[in-house]
């Protein structure tokens, strides 16, 4: 993975997390992932890159923390169905918003990002391509944590 790339998404996500809840996002990891790897979030909104820089960028996310970060935002649901939906639209826009900075702040480097795609589920699985190795930044939030991973070719 290019640092460049990288560096561009970290600070996309903490400025993300700041601007929209007001919280810390630290990153306390990167490691390369496994497409085998076994993992505990619930919730993954991605979206695909294409451009000079082309593949996926996924944030993911606890349900738990999902609930916690929508009620900070004073948006109540009126039904167990509409709760699921706002999530789902939180944690879309959540990438999309991180994708669209990173992109911005990697100058002289065309990025286009098409819509994100939630996926819900215990241990869901996403099919990677397999144009760049998978990279997860991890970050620590006040009540709970989050990984972006990466799989970005330049």
């Amino acid at each position: 993975m290019d640092e460049r790339v990288a560096t561009a998404f970290k600070s996309a996500a903490e400025r993300t997390f700041r601007d929209m809840f007001g919280i810390e996002a630290k990153m306390i990891d990167m490691a390369e992932l496994s497409p085998s790897d076994e993992h505990g979030w619930e919730l993954t909104g991605l979206v695909g890159l294409a451009g000079q820089a082309h593949g996926v960028a996924a944030v993911r996310l606890a349900s738990a923390l999902v609930e916690r970060l929508l009620s900070g935002t004073g948006v109540d649901a009126s039904s167990e169905q509409e709760r699921r939906q706002l999530e789902g639209g939180l944690v879309g826009e959540m990438i999309n918003i991180i994708a669209g900075q990173a992109a911005s702040s990697l100058s002289g480097i065309d990025m286009e990002i098409a819509p994100p795609v939630v996926v819900r589920g215990p241990n869901h699985k996403i099919g990677w391509p397999s144009i760049a190795p998978v990279v997860a930044l991890s970050f620590s939030l006040p009540g709970g944590s989050l990984e972006l991973d990466l799989c970005v070719k330049l």
